[in-house]
């Protein structure tokens, strides 16, 4: 999407240092053993989540639609793949993995196919598996959206709603939170974290 590949050197200074993203990736982190395989759904310029899993020795696959994203994330996490792919597009056989994360991509897209999306992550995880996802805290579907002043869509969802969502899908929720984060240049946000395990 040519809109992140003009935003990425932009989008890495506001939002690559979110201590809630890291603690999440890092509890991620130390759940798996090392070299357990982990996708990352777009995965942007690969800071802070496939860096982190990377250097834990974890085998990590990143996938994202801006190559402008993905050039930083090669040169970043030079020990990660990375593919260059609308991950919502994904084939249902596109490999099987210990964890997934997605942290602020789902939102890119509508509710239905973020629920066509979770069906494909039941599929790739492993019994047992891992998932983590980032929300921004909003009801909301599609709706228009400035983003770091670029015009976008944006879906969310409320708390109780994203959880119901997630064990609609197959996953137990093992922890959900939302807390308030400010960017680097802000405003504030309500985001939602989310840790699911596959029942």
């Amino acid at each position: 999407m040519e809109v992140f590949d003009q935003l990425a050197e932009k989008y890495q200074g506001e939002h690559s240092s979110n201590p809630f993203q890291a603690a999440l990736v890092e509890r991620i982190s130390a759940l798996l053993p090392a070299g357990t395989s982990v996708v990352d759904l777009g995965c942007g310029t690969g800071v802070p989540t496939a860096k982190i899993l990377a250097e834990s020795d974890h085998r990590v696959v990143g996938v994202d639609i801006s190559e402008g994203m993905l050039k930083l994330a090669r040169d970043q996490v030079p020990a990660a793949e990375f593919v260059h792919a609308n991950f919502a597009e994904l084939p249902d056989d596109f490999g099987e993995f210990e964890a997934v994360t997605a942290f602020f991509s789902l939102l890119m897209l509508s509710k239905a196919d973020i629920e066509k999306t979770l069906g494909k992550v039941a599929g790739w995880l492993k019994p047992g598996g891992y998932f983590a996802v980032g929300m921004v805290n909003f009801d909301g579907d599609s709706l228009p959206f400035e983003f770091l002043g670029v015009p976008v869509t944006v879906s969310g969802y409320l708390e109780p709603d994203l959880k119901a969502v997630l064990e609609a899908h197959g996953f137990a929720v093992e922890s959900i939170d939302t807390v308030n984060f400010t960017p680097e240049n802000g405003p504030e946000e309500s985001q939602i974290f989310a840790l699911a395990k596959l029942a």
